[in-house]
């Protein structure tokens, strides 16, 4: 594989250096060779071979361990030669490989800043535990845009074989978050491992971007308040969220395997997703009951809810109307809601 190749396609640094075992397989056959040379053409015993041949190649000048004759003095020569040749053709592909790779480097940085200057309407993910992970993992299962955000320095080499977006550093730093497109970002996962470091990210992400939703984890409850004065959209508590699926795993346990098998059976007939649309004016629903609009019907989704204004009409009734800037909760499989978003949002 030529080296410019391993470049281009954003392989471990190191495996490159293996490009450097040509030419060490090329030094030892060699010596191989000169070895068998010696034992044939002045009859010395092996290790006599091996060190003249050693000796020879490497230019040290130890001088001859016995008498040569003329046909080993020509095969010295010629020896001696394919020695030269090789040590320079040794120091030229060593000088390749370090200037290559920090030639690489630097393109995979600029190249990296470029994206990064020009992805909008992005998520950006601050920290790449096992939250983060699970986070990022679930955006590239939606397909949508996002950058990550980590100081930990062996996380660039996750990122580059993960092939997503990412800058090394401290997401509480502005200019972190202004590289990372903040202003552009349609939303922040605040997902660090302390309370402090999430809050402080928290009202500096509002202060830079008003409109941005903002998801922040919050390990203690009695700080939840904090973050939502600080300009959290919304505030997750994994501990008490933990301990609510633990008791309902008990007093409900057929409920939750039952969300378990639709909600995450990915490729199967039981998968159902749960997905918001929002009315816009002028749509072919609009003023329309759910009955009279033929949803199910036409399209197999359910309408489990709907957000008028800032409250939940929840289980609404075939006889509710729907109206413009409605946001409309569904329930039913990934082609059922694609079908639904065609229908309904034309």
């Amino acid at each position: 594989m030529d080296f410019n190749e391993y470049i281009n396609n954003n392989d471990d640094e190191y495996a490159s250096f293996f490009l450097l075992l040509k030419p060490l397989f090329g030094f030892a056959f060699l010596i191989i060779v000169g070895t068998s040379g010696y034992m044939l053409i002045e009859g010395w015993n092996l290790l006599d071979s091996l060190l003249m041949s050693v000796t020879t190649l490497t230019t040290v000048g130890y001088g001859f361990i016995h008498p040569l004759s003329f046909q080993g003095k020509i095969f010295t020569i010629i020896y001696i030669s394919f020695g030269v040749i090789l040590f320079l053709y040794l120091a030229t592909e060593f000088a390749r490989y370090i200037i290559l790779v920090n030639f690489g480097r630097i393109l995979s940085k600029r190249q990296m800043q470029a994206k990064l200057k020009k992805v909008e309407n992005h998520y950006i993910v601050c920290g790449y535990g096992r939250t983060g992970a699970e986070i990022i993992s679930q955006l590239i299962n939606n397909k949508l845009d996002f950058v990550v955000i980590d100081k930990d320095p062996d996380f660039e080499e996750i990122a580059k074989k993960q092939n997503f977006l990412y800058i090394v550093g401290d997401a509480t730093d502005d200019e972190i978050l202004l590289r990372a497109g903040i202003d552009r970002a349609k939303g922040l996962f605040c997902a660090l491992s302390d309370d402090v470091d999430n809050l402080y990210l928290t009202l500096s992400a509002r202060n830079l971007n008003s409109a941005l939703v903002i998801i922040a984890r919050c390990i203690k409850a009695t700080n939840e308040l904090k973050f939502k004065k600080a300009g959290a959209t919304n505030v997750i508590l994994p501990y008490e969220i933990s301990g609510r699926r633990m008791v309902a795993s008990v007093l409900k346990p057929l409920v939750v395997d039952f969300l378990d098998v639709v909600m995450h059976t990915k490729g199967q007939e039981l998968e159902l997703k749960l997905e918001q649309f929002q009315l816009k004016k002028g749509s072919s629903l609009e003023n329309k009951t759910i009955l009279s609009s033929e949803l199910k019907q036409k399209t197999g989704v359910i309408i489990i809810a709907i957000k008028r204004n800032h409250d939940f009409i929840t289980n609404p009734t075939p006889h509710t109307v729907l109206q413009a800037d409605d946001y409309l909760i569904a329930l039913g499989t990934s082609s059922e809601l694609t079908a639904f978003e065609c229908f309904a949002l034309s």
